[in-house]
Formats: C-alpha cells, structure tokens, sequence
C-alpha cells in the first residue's frame, strides 16, 4: 500500500514534483539523441538512450501516483526499480572496452535509436494502460538486490568511461556525464529500502533528476563543443578515442588542423589516423589518461611543421633533392618552434621535436638513442611509419597494412620502440583500418617501376628493408 501522506510530504507533492522534473529530463535527453542522430555521434547518442529510459520510466512513476490519477497500482514503483536495468540495455554498446572501436555500434546507431525510443515509450504506454502488469520484487528479495547491484555496476562503469574521456580531454563535459551516471546509479540502492515520501524516498529522486541533468546538459556541451572541430576532423574520424581527445582541444590545435587541412588535405587525413592509432597504443601499454591525452596530442601535431615547408616541396610527387631533403627535416624543429608557442601545447613539444628519432641512434635532429627519446615520441614514430607505409602519399603508392606491420617488426628495435611496435600489432589486429583504393590520379605523380625509393620527409621506410615475408610465429624481437 503507497502511503498518501508522509513526514516529507503527500502523493500530490510528488506527482507535480516527479511530472514537471521528469518531464524536462524527457526533453533533454530526446534533445542529445536527436542531435547526436543528426551529428552521428553515437558515443552521446547512446548517452542520450540511458538517460532517455531512466526519465521516461519515472515519468511514469510520477504520472501513477497513487491517490492523484491513480489507485494502489504497482508500476508506481516497479517503473523506478526497472528504468536503471532498461536505461544499461540502451546502452549496452558502451559497456564494452573503450580498447575496441565502436564500428558496428556506430553504423547500428541510428536503427538502434529508433528502436530503442520506441521500446522504451511501448513499455512506459504499457504501464499507463495497465498499472499492474508489470511485477515489482520485494525490496528485501536476492532478486532486487542482484538488480539493483548489476544497476550500479554498470553506471559505475559507465561513469568511468567518462571521467576517463574528461581526462583525456580535460574538458567539463565529459565530467558532467560521468557525474550524471554516478548519480543515477547511486539511485539504486536507495530505492530498496526507502519508504513512500520518507527522506531516503525523496533523495532517490534528487539522485535521478540531477543526474540526469548533469548527464544530458554534459552531452549537450560536448556536442557544442565539438561542432567546429568536427567539420576538419571528420572526414577520416571514426575511432572512440580520439573522438575523446577532440573534445577538449585547445582552439590553437583547431587552428593548426584546419590550417594543415587548407595547405595539404593528405598531410591531414595522415596526422588524424596517426592521432588515433597512437591513441590506442597508448592505451594498450596502460598509460595513464593525462599521458594518453599527450601522445593524442602530439600525434595530431606531429607534422605541424609542415606548414613552415614551402608547398612545392611538401607537394612534391617524386624524390627530394639533398638541399629539400635537408630543408624537410627541419619540419620537427619548427613543430616544436609552433606548439610551444601555445602554452596549452608547450608539454608535447619535446615529442614533436623527436618524432624521427630511431632506437639505434639514426634518427635526426638530435641522434637519441634508445630510452632517452620520449616515449611519447617513440608511439609517434612507429604510427607515424605505419600510416605512411600503409597509405598511398604524393610520391609512393601506399603498400598495404600487412605489409606495412612487417616492416615495422622487421625493424623494430633498430628504428622503432620493440614495446611500441607489438602493442601496434595488437591494436590493428583488434581494428583493421580501412584499407582505401589507391587514387593514384588524385595524389600526383608516383614513382615508376624502376625509379629508386624516393627520399621523403616521413622517413618511414628503412634504409635496407629485407622484404621477407613473416611468419604468423616470427617472434618480434628475432624479426628485429
């Protein structure tokens, strides 16, 4: 029997209080998902389906209250007890690694969203209709517990998937929705034991609300945020990742971006794809959020210095003289020169500088070795190499990613970071790239069949390749 009257206030109170509350947070979250459809932006569109659920069903539970348009019925409190379990199947998607890419999820998205709207307003019109058709467990019961349990491990996880992104990002909106998981999952437990309009009843409610406020204004932020960014990036951008790392981009790197993409649209597809394989390798070797977001960084910025590198040079489709060759290399002295300019950028300028370091001492500008090049620098270089390898440029046809993995075991810890190169070898093999057809005719002209390799600014491929194939059993480092 719900109560009608309590110490914390009547069955009225909580019907206008749960309806107008509810009620917004309906309107926020169907704003995220439709904005997220539009933008195809599935990470806060599935966002937006969690939120969605644990408004409309509690929507419900304002709307049966009993005692204002309703009598003693069950989906007053089994549309609570079930929003957080629906709101996790929505969002089901997002509860796996942030190691995988979200590929299938991405191209599902929209089906999903439609489907996933529809379900969850046939489930709220069914509790409408009929009140009680829908069982509600004792509060007391295994079964509850395990419900609410499962509930709250999953916002947990979903919460920090987002302080992670918020990290990487440094950026408040990211926060703001992990702060809105937190909330709606500490929900949980409270709806176990708290009587009808107790004070425990009551913070339940405010846990729900606020949470869902903070995590669909968050959403909303981040879409704000990454409207001007997207419209350079996007074009080659389908990693979760680096979709965290764009959120708190520094105007500057904006600047940079879509300045590389006016001067040489190649260099730029090349630093975003390079930006999101590091990425990935930075999280493969367990580095830490704030250090992952520095490698993103200096990724994305790697090539910067390309901008001081006069066009007929950097556009050049056949091998360098030694004087352009010469005037090529200085890219990474003026990278570093560029970004320490901003001093939001300032810490990725020693990685910038030493991207065309090797591990044997060959490299340039300044001839490190081994461990003294940053490891940040050392990701770079072999994402750098493979991106380069793997991908058609204005002066070679690109070789392919089988291809291009070789080469990087077969010298790996002479020109490329042993650790680096196999955590490489497992991010691929987990996400294959797009393998994209060779348009020679847009990219200039391309070497013949017996011109030497040209000599570029990438540097990517050894000087000495051996060509042999591998074996699937070739241990790395007797492949070095």
């Amino acid at each position: 029997m719900f109560q009608q009257t309590g110490i914390f206030g009547t069955a009225d109170l909580l019907f206008w209080v749960v309806v107008i509350a509810a009620g917004l947070c309906v309107v926020t979250s169907t704003a995220v998902i439709a904005r997220a459809v539009k933008r195809r932006e599935s990470e806060l569109g599935y966002t937006g389906l969690f939120f969605l659920a644990v408004s409309v069903l509690p929507l419900v539970h304002g709307i049966t209250t009993p005692g204002v348009l309703y009598g003693d019925n069950t989906a007053t409190m089994s549309a609570v007890f079930w929003s957080i379990p629906a709101a996790l199947l929505l969002a089901a998607p997002l509860l796996g690694s942030r190691r995988v890419r979200l590929r299938h999820a991405d191209r599902l998205f929209s089906r999903w969203a439609r489907v996933g709207v529809g379900l969850v307003f046939a489930v709220a019109a069914i509790m409408l209709w009929f009140p009680d058709a829908i069982p509600l467990p004792a509060p007391s019961s295994a079964g509850a517990v395990l419900v609410a349990l499962a509930g709250f491990a999953g916002c947990v996880r979903l919460s920090h998937r987002h302080l992670h992104f918020a990290t990487v990002a440094d950026a408040v909106g990211p926060l703001a929705i992990s702060m809105g998981y937190g909330f709606v999952g500490a929900s949980a437990f409270v709806w176990l034991g708290a009587a009808p309009l107790s004070a425990g009843f009551w913070v339940a409610h405010i846990l729900d609300i606020c949470g869902v406020f903070a995590g669909t204004i968050g959403a909303i932020i981040v879409l704000r945020r990454t409207s001007d960014v997207r419209s350079v990036i996007s074009p080659v951008l389908v990693a979760d990742p680096l979709a965290a790392l764009e959120l708190g981009l520094d105007p500057t790197v904006h600047r940079f971006v879509a300045d590389l993409e006016a001067k040489d649209p190649i260099t730029r597809d090349h630093v975003v794809r390079t930006a999101e394989l590091a990425i990935g390798i930075a999280e493969e070797l367990g580095l830490d959020a704030s250090t992952v977001r520095t490698v993103g960084l200096a990724a994305l910025l790697h090539d910067v210095g390309k901008l001081e590198i006069p066009d007929e040079i950097l556009q050049k489709p056949g091998s360098l003289t030694n004087d352009e060759y010469e005037l090529m290399k200085r890219h990474v002295i003026y990278g570093e020169s560029l970004v320490a300019s901003s001093p939001a950028l300032q810490e990725i300028g020693p990685a910038v500088r030493a991207h065309h370091e090797r591990i044997d001492g060959r490299g340039y500008p300044d001839g490190r070795v081994g461990q003294s090049i940053p490891l940040a620098a050392r990701i770079v270089s072999v994402c750098d190499a493979f991106d380069a390898m793997a991908n058609t440029r204005q002066y070679r046809d690109g070789m392919g990613t089988k291809r291009a993995l070789e080469v990087l075991v077969e010298h790996a810890n002479q020109q490329w970071d042993e650790d680096v190169v196999r955590a490489a070898l497992l991010v691929v093999a987990r996400n294959p790239p797009v393998e994209r057809p060779r348009a020679l005719e847009m990219v200039g002209r391309h070497r013949l069949p017996n011109e030497p390799e040209p000599r570029v600014g990438c540097d990517c491929l050894p000087v000495t390749p051996t060509g042999a194939a591998l074996s699937d059993d070739t241990p790395l480092s007797d492949a070095a």
